[in-house]
């Protein structure tokens, strides 16, 4: 569900994204192997992993105003599709919890 590039992703591309003599292929067999001596199960390092691609999708969610209130709205709903996806979620229910006011401060 992620794309390649990791520049395509915003909060991620706003610093280095390579850095000299770091192999991204031997830093994900080091961070799986971790994973096993940690005894996290299969499952669970999916469930990490699909954490971390949600938080990166969710940082290229575009937000807008309302017209004549003051909520927010999603600007398209391709990235909090992709976020509930990943977390298990259904979309609008996602979309209402980040969005509906619970308490308004004056």
């Amino acid at each position: 569900m992620l794309e390649h590039d990791p520049g395509l992703y915003r909060f991620i591309n706003q610093g280095m994204l390579t850095i000299d003599k770091v192999d991204d292929v031997q830093e994900m067999k080091d961070t799986q192997k971790a994973f096993d001596i940690l005894l996290f199960t299969k499952e669970q390092q999916l469930d990490l992993f699909k954490i971390t691609a949600a938080v990166m999708h969710w940082g290229n969610q575009k937000w807008q105003q309302k017209p004549r209130e003051e909520q927010a709205e999603p600007n398209g709903q391709e990235e909090c599709e992709k976020v509930a996806k990943l977390l298990g979620l259904e979309v609008d229910t996602f979309i209402m919890g980040l969005l509906k006011p619970k308490i308004k401060v004056e």
